[in-house]
């Protein structure tokens, strides 16, 4: 099954993530939740430290979520994901727990140090998650510049109502 037909359980992706000591900032929809504006998302988006093991750890994380490409319902045979796989562009998945993209350098982003030293980190089911801070999430949502993150930019840029 593909991401329209997995509700997504952030919660396991989240916790799968924490427990493979994954080092990554949580960035598009699901941050934009996490800074309080409720809408909803088929995936969670990832911004992953850089370093080789790291990549390692992302890769072993995302096959235990029996990851494959998205649009697929399975992968093809022999396909694992490999660590090489996070050092170009957007890296779109499927998992048993919903859609996973990775973002190895979003549009809008400082560089990564930068934007995981001023992420918020949050406790989600006993996993500790950092979400990009609100400034970054805005710069790069801007950046985007499609319908929904102009839309997300205007919902996180306003006063709330009181």
């Amino acid at each position: 099954m593909t991401r329209r037909e997995i509700p997504l359980d952030a919660a396991e992706i989240l916790v799968v993530l924490d427990r493979h000591e994954v080092d990554y900032v949580l960035i598009g929809g699901m941050a934009v939740q996490a800074h309080g504006h409720v809408r909803t998302t088929q995936d969670a988006d990832l911004l992953p430290g850089p370093e080789p093991a790291n990549l390692v750890r992302l890769a072993a994380a995302l096959n235990e979520l029996g990851a494959r490409p998205a649009g697929v319902s399975e992968p093809p045979a022999g396909w694992v994901l490999e660590p090489n796989s996070f050092t170009a562009g957007v890296v779109a998945l499927d998992t048993h727990a919903g859609g996973v993209d990775v973002h190895p350098q979003p549009a809008g982003s400082d560089r990564y140090e930068d934007v995981r030293a001023r992420a918020l980190v949050l406790n989600v089911a006993g996993a500790r998650v950092p979400v990009a801070g609100l400034d970054d999430l805005i710069a790069m949502k801007r950046a985007a510049g499609r319908p929904i993150d102009r839309g997300d930019v205007l919902a996180l840029t306003q006063p709330p109502d009181g």
